[in-house]
């Protein structure tokens, strides 16, 4: 053997006999944004990971919040779920219910031996997740509430002032007839999210109740309380109403009504503040944002927005190590970093979820540069409090959306009146969430 095949195996001898590098510890996350917003997220993801070398998040799509939802319990079953899961509002109350199987995002921080203050986040985030003792079930991520975009340059073309956008309902009703009687542009107003904006937002606006045992904050035993209720019949049939000229125009129980307003085909949209992203690109007009509208004869309105968006959940899994949970938490406190949340803030136009992310903002001047910004934090701090505006949690609430998009597009569609459509919505409803008592209590 030469010299240089003497060194050569002796290097392989050499590296054969060297124990492996400990491999990083994968930390799975799953996320419930495509566009702009995902593709944040993955980056964020990213840049954890380049930031240590001992846990590794792998960040996957899974579908829409629903079907992401029933993915993971599936997952959960086969003994194998995600170690975080963003988890829209709505699905919180089935989140609890799953007994078990989510460990409150405080407890993951002290299992991990890290600090962790729910008062760094907002009061109305702190408040929609956390629990009587001040701990929080989750941890608020992508906070939004919902606002009004309404389009200046059809402001202009109907006569109306580009700088004062609709306050209350009566004013956005005057507004959208305008708009279509000088054919500023093809409808007046259209609406994401049905069941999100005219239902939930809109009770918590006016400070009304929709269900018992506070909003089902209280107990599994909680009913829908809304067949009785006038202002909730009257604002669907204000819908149905505005519908006969296209002042309203319905477009869909999802997200799809947008891009009725980015084309400018509607003039007005309610949307959450975390659509702002998608406006800035698409739009080619000058719009403006603007807070929920309100009924100005309920007293004590405006009452603030609750809280929308989603937060992130911590799944429990048998044999899930400590190392695993230290991963969580480290990866957890990444993402509620200044850092983090103010560029989060900044490209999506989801809020700020902490204190010092908002205060960073506000320093350095981002909201006074970007007029309307500010506004779903306004809506949600500024707005008067009461007993119904922080939020609600029921459980099969996806479900319960459903049957009230539904029984309203019934009514809007004149096959039953607005307070038929309350009614059928309160008796189905209440059917889901006894079924949901039965399987979580």
């Amino acid at each position: 053997m030469n010299l240089k095949h003497a060194f050569a195996a002796a290097a392989l001898a050499t590296t054969l006999a060297a124990p492996a590098a400990a491999q990083p510890t994968e930390i799975q996350f799953w996320m419930g944004l495509t566009g702009v917003n995902g593709e944040l997220l993955t980056k964020f993801g990213d840049e954890f990971n380049k930031s240590q070398n001992e846990y590794k998040v792998v960040v996957s799509f899974k579908g829409q919040y629903p079907e992401q939802r029933a993915a993971a319990v599936a997952a959960y079953r086969a003994g194998n779920p995600p170690h975080v899961m963003q988890m829209f509002d709505a699905g919180s109350g089935d989140m609890m219910g799953a007994k078990g199987a989510i460990v409150p995002v405080s407890d993951v921080f002290r299992r991990a031996g890290m600090q962790f203050n729910p008062a760094d986040f907002i009061a109305p985030a702190r408040g929609y997740y956390g629990l009587p003792n001040g701990d929080l079930l989750s941890m608020p991520f992508n906070v939004s509430t919902t606002v009004l975009f309404y389009n200046k340059d059809a402001f202009r073309k109907a006569g109306l002032d580009p700088n004062k956008p609709p306050k209350t309902w009566p004013e956005l009703i005057d507004a959208a007839k305008k708009i279509r009687s000088t054919n500023a542009a093809a409808c007046g107003y259209t609406t994401t999210w049905l069941a999100w904006v005219q239902l939930e937002q809109f009770a918590s606006r006016h400070n009304i109740a929709f269900g018992t045992r506070d909003n089902g904050r209280a107990g599994l035993d909680a009913s829908l309380d809304v067949a009785n209720n006038p202002l909730l019949v009257r604002q669907v049939q204000t819908l149905v109403d505005m519908q006969k000229d296209k002042s309203f125009d319905y477009g869909g129980r999802s997200n799809d009504a947008a891009a009725k307003f980015i084309s400018g085909e509607c003039a007005m949209l309610t949307q959450s503040s975390g659509g702002l992203g998608a406006i800035v690109q698409g739009a080619k007009f000058e719009f403006g944002t603007a807070q929920l509208p309100y009924w100005p004869d309920v007293k004590g309105a405006p009452y603030a927005s609750t809280i929308g968006g989603a937060s992130l959940w911590v799944f429990n899994a048998p044999n899930r190590s400590d190392k695993e949970f230290r991963g969580i938490a480290a990866f957890l406190n990444y993402m509620k970093s200044d850092k983090v949340m103010v560029e989060w803030a900044k490209t999506t136009g989801f809020l700020p979820a902490t204190n010092s992310a908002f205060k960073a903002m506000q320093d350095e001047g981002f909201f006074a540069k970007n007029p309307g910004r500010d506004v779903p934090i306004l809506s949600l701090i500024e707005g008067n409090k009461g007993a119904n505006t922080n939020g609600y949690r029921f459980g099969r609430w996806t479900e319960i959306r459903d049957v009230y998009h539904e029984e309203v597009e019934k009514a809007l569609q004149g096959r039953q009146s607005a307070a038929e459509a309350m009614r059928n919505f309160e008796r189905r409803g209440n059917a889901l969430l006894r079924a949901f008592e039965r399987t979580a209590g």
